[in-house]
């Protein structure tokens, strides 16, 4: 201790006098000096060998009996060196914490970075990496004040976009509670440096990311699924490659116990009971396959199993071709439409004062294909079939747009997938077929096709006349020409 009643946290730098004097003291063995004067064996071991570059006071005193000589401080505080980190990798934007370190230690090759110095880990730095980056600074013009103070509105900028640790520590508990997981996976970080003070914020975007993975925790919970929340885990901790969660698979273990009085263990290789117990969470790939395969052959062998008793992913497999099926027949039923009352009925406004959405901003035409998820044929055939519609909502300038709110509409009106299904299947010509009815889909196909260019031809009649219609749509249809599709049709 010194005079104030303090630990001497000193470190001595190791200099060739120092070693001379210690080896004229140092006799025998390592261990047995290292016994002799209560020093670790490492300690003693790497200083012989010259290992190491400095030793804690307290050791110096064990080793020499005597206090250690007064040396210049050649490490300092490293705050201000980590502020001239952030600083300079705020003012240049392509260099990463990697290219400082290694311009710092030139000479030296480094597999990996050390980053503590960067962290804070280690709350001092040597002097000269403090005085070789703020050199840097130095050599364009700014002087160490100027330095400080650019440091100081880079921490409050960084201030107003993170959030106190006191806001999402409630949040990081439920998950905890909720997952069975350490809130080190969430933070990146122990959570003991924010119960002591060392750090008080988390940042906006981990702010985020946790009340996030609240909501997913959440929807897991309300599925009352054990896969749900274990799969949930997993994404947070990370997956076992090459490994199948067993809750994946469980209620298929039990179907083909009630349907077919296959035991478990035939499967598992083991008693079921550990991963009841969540002592074990995983099975190998190749049994989570021979389990789903003898629930396939189960359910061919009996037809008769209802649809609900099925294991989950079954159900979901038999649903999805239930409902593409009944998809198709819409579609096609749709197709056969003439009056296209459905098909008008989602792509209106849904509000009728226009004015309202002539005050929004509005998207090109040739961009909204894309951001309806549509390819630019489909969407220029749907665009020539209801003209009317478009007409109404669209703003011409020398090119056509229309509003985001009504492309913002389209998208979240429920049957409208249904409708740019269509279009879809249409735009694919005679190459496309239905599930069923294939022959039938071809024909009403052509109908459709025939009708609309009926349609169209009256609208640029009524427009135009006959001789633009002759001269501009005709040929356009012919061709195929999806680019003026667009614009013949909506020119008024």
């Amino acid at each position: 201790m010194n005079l104030n009643g303090q630990t001497d946290k000193r470190r001595v730098y190791v200099t060739e006098e120092m070693l001379q004097k210690f080896f004229n003291i140092f006799k025998g063995a390592v261990s047995e000096f290292a016994s002799d004067k209560g020093l670790p064996y490492l300690l003693v071991y790497n200083l012989a060998h010259g290992r190491i570059k400095s030793v804690s006071a307290k050791d110096y005193k064990k080793i020499f009996g005597e206090e250690p000589p007064y040396q210049e401080t050649q490490r300092v505080d490293g705050k201000y060196f980590r502020g001239m980190v952030r600083l300079w990798l705020f003012l240049n934007g392509d260099t990463t914490q990697k290219d400082i370190y290694r311009e710092l230690y030139q000479g030296k090759k480094h597999s990996k970075i050390d980053d503590r110095i960067f962290t804070g880990r280690t709350k001092t730095v040597n002097i000269r990496l403090e005085q070789t980056l703020e050199q840097k600074f130095l050599d364009r013009g700014l002087a160490r004040p100027e330095i400080e103070k650019w440091i100081e509105e880079l921490y409050q900028n960084d201030d107003e976009k993170r959030v106190p640790y006191q806001k999402a520590k409630p949040v990081v508990d439920y998950l905890k509670e909720v997952l069975n997981i350490s809130p080190k996976r969430i933070l990146n970080q122990s959570p003991s440096r924010y119960e002591s003070g060392q750090l008080r914020t988390v940042s906006m975007k981990k702010h985020k990311y946790i009340l996030n993975l609240r909501k997913k925790a959440e929807k897991a919970l309300r599925s009352a699924s054990k896969f749900e929340i274990e799969n949930l885990r997993e994404q947070i901790c990370g997956k076992r490659e090459g490994m199948t969660l067993f809750s994946e698979i469980e209620d298929q273990l039990e179907f083909l116990w009630k349907y077919r009085g296959n035991n478990s263990r035939k499967y598992l290789g083991r008693s079921i009971t550990n991963y009841k117990k969540s002592k074990l969470l995983r099975i190998a790939p190749w049994r989570a396959q021979k389990i789903r395969n003898d629930c396939d052959e189960l359910i061919r062998e009996k037809p008769e199993i209802q649809l609900l008793s099925l294991p989950k992913f079954h159900m979901r497999l038999r649903m999805s071709e239930f409902v593409s099926v009944l998809k198709s027949l819409l579609i096609m039923r749709m197709i056969e439409d003439e009056s296209r009352t459905y098909e008008r009925l989602i792509l209106a406004p849904s509000c009728g004062d226009m004015e309202v959405y002539r005050k929004r901003k509005h998207i090109s035409m040739d961009d909204t294909a894309s951001a309806l998820g549509m390819h630019k044929k489909a969407f220029d055939m749907m665009v020539a079939t209801h003209s009317d519609i478009f007409r109404r909502v669209a703003r011409y300038d020398g090119r056509w747009h229309l509003p985001m709110l009504y492309v913002k509409e389209l998208k979240e009106k429920q049957g409208f997938s249904i409708v740019k299904e269509k279009y879809e299947l249409l735009a694919k010509g005679d190459k496309y077929s239905l599930r069923s009815g294939g022959g039938e889909a071809q024909r009403a196909h052509s109908s459709d096709t025939q009708s609309s260019r009926t349609m169209m031809a009256k609208n640029y009649q009524d427009v135009q006349g006959p001789a633009y219609y002759l001269m501009n749509c005709e040929p356009a249809l012919a061709k195929g020409n999806s680019t003026n599709l667009q614009t013949i049709v909506l020119t008024l």
